[in-house]
């Protein structure tokens, strides 16, 4: 049964979703609305919303302060991948962020760090056939909460999944269910990216 997003009504909901429009492209005429389980603009399956939106400020990544109320995940997997390419994989990164959208953030400062990371890398490269170029890998609060709806997503299962968050010196955070642990970053584990709009 497809779980459904409440929406707000008239004027209220008119502005927020025409400043969703504006700001991260939620449909043409500012109709386009979306429930839990939906596909999305970029072909990948709606996962979480939020009516009050949310700032993503990620401009190499193609997010410049803007704000957000979707966020969605790639259809499938895109890899078993290292979370830091050989020579970076003892450098700490300034990816701390866990805030829904932050993702992008964490996900520019490990490729500022590490232009070849290949999880952040292929996230970054990821276009679901050229639907969207502006996907990240997920913090552990979004994977996390990706977790929790994977009934609505499809596709996810509860292998390891690498997280944008960097949990030590040679230590990335990944998420195995709906829990948070870390892992040394030499280690491949699966990675799914998400996008916001």
């Amino acid at each position: 049964m497809k779980k459904k997003v409440q929406f707000l009504r008239g004027a209220v909901f008119t502005a927020i979703l025409f400043a969703a429009v504006l700001s991260c492209g939620g449909g043409a005429g500012g109709e386009t609305t979306y429930d839990i389980g939906d596909r999305g603009p970029g072909g990948g399956i709606i996962f979480y919303y939020d009516a009050a939106g949310f700032i993503v400020n990620a401009p190499s990544l193609g997010y410049n302060n803007k704000t957000c109320y979707y966020l969605e995940a790639a259809p499938v997997d895109i890899g078993s991948l290292e979370w830091a390419s050989e020579s970076k994989k003892d450098t700490t990164v300034a990816a701390y962020q866990v805030a829904y959208g932050t993702g992008a953030v964490n996900t520019a400062a490990i490729l500022n760090n590490d232009p070849d990371a290949p999880a952040a890398k292929a996230c970054a490269e990821y276009t679901n056939g050229g639907k969207a170029d502006d996907w990240f890998l997920p913090n552990t609060h979004e994977l996390t909460t990706l977790w929790n709806n994977r009934s609505f997503v499809g596709n996810f299962t509860d292998a390891i999944h690498w997280a944008s968050y960097q949990s030590g010196d040679n230590k990335g955070g990944y998420v195995e269910k709906d829990i948070t642990f870390r892992d040394n970053k030499r280690n491949p584990h699966l990675v799914r990216p998400i996008r916001a709009f």
